[in-house]
């Protein structure tokens, strides 16, 4: 019973360490708030670019809704990827606090690992959800305010988004401890992974090599799912089994990940940190 209250408050501690840091560097955290809004525009000015040739037809193919519906699919992906992307940066978290030195004596504690970094995130993810009220309220006022049920949809399929993006957290974690220019990765993951997930245009739309890559990312088919209930757009695969095998990453990815991240963690350990 100690020691789990002992990992609670350390877990405590971090979150709100994570929520004070995030609050006194505000002009981030208002571009975090209107973030999705950025995300949007440019899709839109494609769109529209794409009717000016002629071409208006391909997105109500692609995802069977009218062109009028276009800024509530894109802001409904916006809003979904900055969850993502808010599990996805523990890994920049750790760089940073590499180079500070901060790391270690951090690292050294009586807190279990998972402790750590569920508390490292959790303020991480508190924020993103204060910053995602006024998205989501947009969202409402542009498509209409869904049922209850839809929300409770929403809830869920961002729970099971977030635990899924924790399984490719732990690896790049790992990878951060093990590898001097792991950053390298993560940004490269961080900038093709919403290309990969159809959060800019449409996955119906990626030449057939990136559509079947796109469908071992479980944040296809999150987003998918999330437009599709609040959108109404069409889905890639039948609703039901989409939810299944996002329900199935959502468990199987971070136990791999996890175990990415011991054996890294254990490298690093023996020898170091590596360059490329």
């Amino acid at each position: 019973m100690a020691a789990f209250e002992a990992t609670l408050r350390g877990s405590a501690a971090l979150a709100a360490a994570s929520l004070r840091g995030r609050s006194r560097y505000r002009l981030d955290y208002i571009t975090s708030t209107v973030g999705p809004l950025l995300w949007v525009i440019p899709a839109l000015l494609t769109l529209r670019f794409a009717e000016s040739l002629g071409m208006g037809d391909a997105f109500k193919d692609a995802t069977g809704i009218a062109r009028s519906r276009a800024p509530l699919y894109f802001l409904a992906g916006a809003v979904y990827w900055n969850y993502v992307e808010g599990v996805w940066s523990l890994a920049m978290n750790v760089r940073g606090a590499m180079r500070s030195g901060t790391l270690e004596p951090l690292w050294c504690t009586p807190v279990p690992r998972l402790a750590l970094v569920a508390g490292w995130s959790a303020g991480t993810l508190a924020s993103i959800t204060l910053q995602s009220a006024i998205a989501f309220a947009l969202l409402a006022i542009v498509g209409g305010t869904p049922p209850v049920v839809s929300w409770v949809g929403v809830a869920a399929l961002l729970a099971g988004s977030v635990l899924a993006a924790y399984g490719f957290a732990f690896v790049l974690i790992g990878l951060t401890l093990r590898f001097r220019d792991a950053e390298s990765i993560v940004s490269m993951l961080g900038n093709a992974a919403p290309l990969l997930g159809g959060v800019i245009f449409p996955v119906a739309l990626l030449p057939l090599p990136l559509r079947l890559l796109s469908y071992l990312f479980p944040f296809t088919y999150g987003a998918d799912l999330l437009r599709s209930l609040l959108a109404g757009s069409r889905t890639l695969l039948p609703a039901h089994v989409e939810v299944l095998v996002l329900a199935a990453m959502a468990v199987v990815l971070p136990v791999l990940g996890w175990w990415g991240l011991v054996r890294l963690e254990r490298g690093a350990r023996a020898r170091g940190l590596e360059g490329y």
